[in-house]
């Protein structure tokens, strides 16, 4: 979003380089836009095969697998992306980063999904007592490849090379959707199969990721010690906001059954693609938030909370009207019960896409530990919060519990960020301006998609 701030516009038409400027953001926003929206299609195709084929109690089991594999990718992944990021600000680490992100995520990937293999391999624990061990094999194979698609894509997003993690993620998502209608047809799709195929498209999605990268062997041990290390200052922190996202599924499994993680993961599956479609804006306004000056990064991280704001809670009305209808629809009476759930996901969801500015910006300050104590504080409402009201309200209790909070901590973001940038919290709120210049830019980006 390269529009000026309010402050500098004038009636004088902009320089040459600044409209170049525009354009080039315009036609990424545009490829952005469309990726989302192609990816929430498949998403949405995606879920509705795997719910008509598997039914609630396959699906939970499947989702479950799922959760642990990427459970696994996160909490062993050390945030290194995040040290990525913090240290991209020195233009000279940047090959040397670029070079050593594929090997580090392998090398890294590996060794989680080793650790995760040996968690859940006794038996009587929550997850083998759902899915049998070859299934269990096939999810963890993809953390290591889920790990190295994190840093390799996000040093895409920092050169702002956004085309070609869009390439690789609709190359995945075609892989998954056609070889998922494949099995479905003749009804071959088992819930082993489903999770071979979530691996695959994960491998298909690397594999396009990795001859981009401008360097492509490894460099700089020192610089690959102080990835790692810096990473793990801020992974604590890290952990804490996955597990804050993805816990739930795992205490639902514990405290419920496959058929009901199976609705709940319906219920999740618009707040998901709410947080893609959002994740839009704040993807493209990675890299001016980490290469600006301080100054600069906190007043147009004020003016993307304001625009998240407004698509983020926009998008929230559009899915709760048309949300229910269409995923009951789609996917059968089986799955009438995310109907609720799904409802009472989306004020968190929504408030939680708004802060995501935020919290890109708050790397800056690095300040680890005290990130850490915020997130830690949400995962801990929200454990306490599904122990107390999954067994009196079921799927209902899991949504209202990750809803509130979610938005616990986007009050503590946007709190955090407004008093360490000295913007008052009345700058935030979104107004006519906002939905005036969302609206413009709308227009300019159908201008923009055009031959």
């Amino acid at each position: 979003m390269s529009a000026p701030s309010p402050s500098t516009s004038s009636s004088l038409p902009p320089p040459a380089s600044a409209t170049g400027r525009r354009d080039a953001t315009a036609a990424r926003l545009v490829h952005l836009l469309l990726t989302r929206v192609t990816l929430a299609v498949a998403g949405a195709l995606t879920s509705v095969v795997v719910a008509r084929a598997l039914g609630p109690e396959d699906r939970g089991v499947y989702w479950v697998v799922v959760t642990v594999a990427i459970t696994a990718a996160a909490v062993g992944n050390l945030s290194v992306e995040r040290s990525q990021t913090a240290l991209w600000t020195r233009e000279g680490r940047r090959p040397a980063i670029s070079a050593n992100a594929p090997w580090l995520g392998l090398a890294v990937g590996t060794v989680a999904a080793v650790v995760a293999f040996a968690a859940v391999l006794p038996p009587g624990t929550a997850v083998t007592v759902v899915a049998d061990r070859p299934t269990l094999v096939w999810g963890l194979v993809a953390v290591p490849v889920m790990t190295a698609i994190v840093y390799v894509g996000n040093v895409h997003v920092l050169r702002a090379r956004t085309g070609v993690v869009d390439r690789g993620s609709l190359a995945g998502a075609a892989v998954q959707c056609s070889a998922l209608a494949a099995l479905a047809l003749p009804g071959r799709l088992t819930v082993e199969g489903v999770v071979i195929v979530w691996t695959l498209s994960a491998v298909v999605n690397l594999v396009l990721l990795l001859p981009s990268l401008p360097v492509r062997r490894p460099r700089g041990r020192r610089l690959a010690a102080r990835t790692l290390s810096c990473g793990l200052r801020h992974h604590p922190g890290y952990v804490c906001h996955f597990l804050l996202l993805r816990l739930d599924i795992l205490i639902l499994n514990a405290l419920g059954t496959p058929a009901a993680v199976g609705v709940y993961s319906m219920a999740v599956t618009p707040a998901e693609l709410l947080r893609a479609m959002t994740g839009t804006v704040v993807q493209l306004a990675l890299p001016r938030q980490m290469e600006s000056s301080l100054e600069e990064a906190a007043a147009y991280t004020a003016r993307t909370i304001r625009i998240t704001g407004v698509l983020a809670v926009s998008s929230a009305v559009l899915f709760c009207l048309a949300g229910p209808a269409l995923v009951v629809a789609a996917t059968g009476p089986a799955f009438a019960g995310c109907v609720v759930p799904m409802l009472v996901l989306a004020p968190g969801v929504a408030a939680a896409a708004t802060a995501a500015p935020a919290a890109a910006y708050l790397l800056r300050l690095d300040l680890p530990f005290l990130a850490a104590l915020v997130y830690g504080a949400a995962l801990l409402a929200n454990l306490v919060l599904n122990v107390l009201l999954i067994p009196p309200m079921g799927v209902t209790g899991c949504a209202l519990a990750s809803t509130i909070a979610y938005t616990m901590l986007a009050a503590a973001q946007v709190g955090w960020f407004a008093h360490s940038a000295g913007v008052p919290l009345r700058r935030l709120v979104p107004g006519a301006a906002e939905v005036g210049e969302i609206v413009r830019r709308l227009h300019g980006l159908l201008r923009a998609g055009r031959p």
